[in-house]
């Protein structure tokens, strides 16, 4: 394995920082609004579903991140207790996810810019933000958290602005019937809103770069969770409270247009620039997480090992940026919609959440000395009742995805099924030249262990 390694210099504000940034994106300006076009007022009982499987989320992100600190750690994780084909799998879905998730940010960037200059190319706007952020993560990760700190305090206190402001403006005639299309148009709107809460198991990709990460990684996602439940809940009940539900899906601001209904003319302004950071830190961040996972299987073998690269000047994998952008700028050539994007996203994260959850009944048998001494441990009781909870959840979640988006969710099977194909051929080849990925992944495990265990 190369000895390549990310140095720990993200502290527990900056992993808080990091997480809200990447959870709270443009979608909470885009798609409460048109979701709620179909289940009405009762969009915030959407988001409230999304929100109990991100805590499921939470919680096996903080098991995993305490034990596997090291980049693309769900990989190791998944490919030590089940199977490598399985840990790369779940990165091969994430590469696909990024290509239909991030675009969504980007289009939201866009959407939200032509506020100010409507005559600017929405399609242009999307590639142009992708390639500022990639020029701001190749000065470095510090220079990146610093600017992400900025950004999600001016974004989260506009909303928190509007959530609590916006509370004593509401019509409650606009708030009935609650769910005017039933409970079966709640359950399809919590899909895509999952999308809203589907970042907090990226500490897990990044965890290599977090100090003392048996304490901070936990303490992070409870932290992040928090804020973003709290913006989320004040957001979906606020958003049909001030605009009948049958207009938000036609308002392609949804945000702007509501928060002017009781607010200065300015507000309005300052609501729409913070969907542009919005959209801009979530797309810093999963830039950031997807360059570690690529960074992570190139070091082991998967990838071409160009992909492994620190840059000296900024000890960044400066190639696998430059690789993921291009992946996403790929993506948006596509030109999905947001509910479209959000919606086979998320079937590709329910789809491997039951392989999490699998793989978490595992640990304490398949790897009992790192799951012994984390710092912090889901006793037997609670790990039986997370994972089940995951598997519920996520087969139900992957049944109403294809049911809604039969197309799209086959042709991203279609894609799973190429990586079979790749990861066959790439296995075959390293065993042929000696290599042994069980081998790598063991020491990385190991090294991992002692890691938790550093400040």
């Amino acid at each position: 394995m190369p000895d390549a390694r990310l140095e720990r210099k993200v502290g527990l504000g900056g992993a808080v920082f990091l997480l809200v940034g990447l959870v709270i994106g443009a979608s909470i300006f885009i798609l409460p609004g048109q979701l709620a076009a179909t289940a009405g007022p009762a969009v915030v009982f959407a988001y409230f579903i999304a929100g109990g499987l991100a805590i499921v989320n939470c919680l096996i992100a903080a098991q995993v991140g305490t034990i596997l600190p090291v980049s693309a750690g769900d990989y190791v994780f998944t490919s030590i207790v089940l199977h490598p084909t399985v840990g790369f799998l779940g990165v091969w879905a994430g590469m696909i996810g990024i290509a239909v998730g991030v675009p969504i940010l980007a289009f939201g960037f866009a959407d939200y810019l032509r506020f100010f200059v409507p005559a600017w190319d929405r399609l242009t706007i999307a590639v142009g933000i992708m390639l500022v952020l990639l020029a701001l993560n190749l000065l470095g990760l510090r220079t990146s958290v610093r600017t992400q700190m900025i950004m999600v305090s001016v974004f989260v206190s506009s909303l928190l602005v509007f959530g609590i402001g916006g509370v004593f403006y509401i019509d409650p005639a606009n708030l009935t019937p609650m769910a005017p299309n039933g409970v079966d148009a709640v359950l399809s709107a919590a899909v895509p809103a999952f999308f809203s809460y589907s970042g907090f198991l990226t500490v897990v990709v990044v965890g290599e770069e977090i100090r003392n990460p048996g304490r901070n990684i936990p303490l992070a996602l409870l932290l992040a969770f928090l804020v973003v439940a709290v913006i989320y809940t004040l957001v979906t009940i606020v958003l049909p409270g001030l605009v009948p539900w049958r207009e938000l899906g036609t308002i392609v601001a949804p945000m702007s247009h509501a928060s002017a209904l009781f607010l200065p003319d300015w507000f309005a302004v300052a609501i729409t620039v913070s969907a542009l950071l919005a959209a801009a830190t979530s797309i810093n961040v999963a830039l950031l997480a997807m360059s570690r996972s690529f960074f992570a299987l190139a070091r082991s073998r998967i990838y071409p090992r160009a992909l492994a690269r620190v840059s000296k000047r900024a000890g960044e994998p400066d190639v696998a940026m430059i690789f993921v952008v291009l992946w996403v700028l790929a993506g948006i050539a596509a030109q999905g919609t947001a509910v479209q994007y959000a919606s086979v996203t998320v079937i590709g994260a329910m789809i491997f959440g039951v392989i999490w959850a699998v793989a978490l009944l595992r640990l304490p048998a398949l790897m009992p000395d790192h799951y012994a001494g984390a710092a912090f441990r889901l006793n037997g009781t609670a790990l039986r009742t997370v994972a089940a909870i995951k598997i519920a959840v996520s087969v139900t979640f992957v049944y109403i995805g294809l049911r809604d988006n039969l197309l799209p969710g086959l042709f991203y099977i279609g894609l799973i099924a190429l990586g079979v194909v790749y990861y066959y051929f790439r296995q075959r080849h390293l065993a042929r030249v000696g290599v042994s990925l069980r081998d790598l992944l063991r020491t990385e495990a190991t090294e991992a262990a002692l890691a938790t265990r550093a400040p």
